[in-house]
């Protein structure tokens, strides 16, 4: 994939995560920047267990675009606007889209099983984000083209994160850890299927 490449699933999906919670957080306190409590967001697509039984799989993709804290957002799309365009243009919009819509599905589902209800509804796009790091760390690791600008993606997006999950339950919380396996899954596949197309060098 060219370096030239516009990355135009990464800049629209972020525009769509941003518009989208904040229409949300408007509904819910009257403010784009207020903090909409959780136990509301199931109303306007957060992921719950009973909708999941109920067959409505669409939370799954609508639970990645609602927030609570909209400054955790726009933090979120920061981290997924620098990993993506990255990534978009080493492996296309296929995959970063996969990337995207599993490792945050299944990440935020995962995430529901380790509250109490009605506090355990899955939201925001946090477990995106570490699934995208998951495959930016295994070409980190293979030492690819932009190694340095891939570190510092990383950086930008998993220390925060990171310490704020150490901070509120003292270990990563258990979706962000999936997402950034299943990351690190798709990655290694992708990898052993288009080796040749990385090249394996420092920056």
């Amino acid at each position: 994939m060219s370096s030239n490449h516009k990355p135009i699933f990464t800049f629209l999906i972020c525009i769509l995560i941003m518009s989208v919670s904040f229409y949300v957080a408007h509904q819910i306190t009257g403010s784009i920047f207020g903090k909409a409590r959780i136990i509301h967001l199931a109303n306007y697509g957060g992921l719950t267990i009973e909708g999941i039984e109920n067959f409505e799989i669409w939370r799954l993709l609508t639970s990645q675009l609602v927030h609570v804290h909209q400054k955790h957002m726009i933090y979120n799309v920061l981290s997924i606007l620098i990993m993506g365009i990255i990534l978009e243009r080493k492996i296309g919009y296929k995959y970063t889209f996969a990337i995207w819509l599993f490792a945050g599905a299944l990440g935020t589902l995962f995430s529901t099983q380790f509250g109490s209800p009605p506090w355990n509804t899955g939201t925001g796009a946090s477990q995106a984000a570490f699934g995208l790091a998951g495959f930016l760390a295994v070409l980190a690791l293979k030492r690819t083209e932009n190694f340095y600008l891939i570190l510092g993606a990383l950086a930008f997006a998993l220390i925060p994160s990171l310490y704020l999950d150490f901070r509120a339950v003292g270990y990563p919380k258990p979706g962000h850890t999936l997402s950034f396996v299943i990351g690190f899954i798709i990655a290694i596949c992708f990898y052993k299927q288009h080796s040749s197309s990385l090249v394996n060098q420092r920056s």
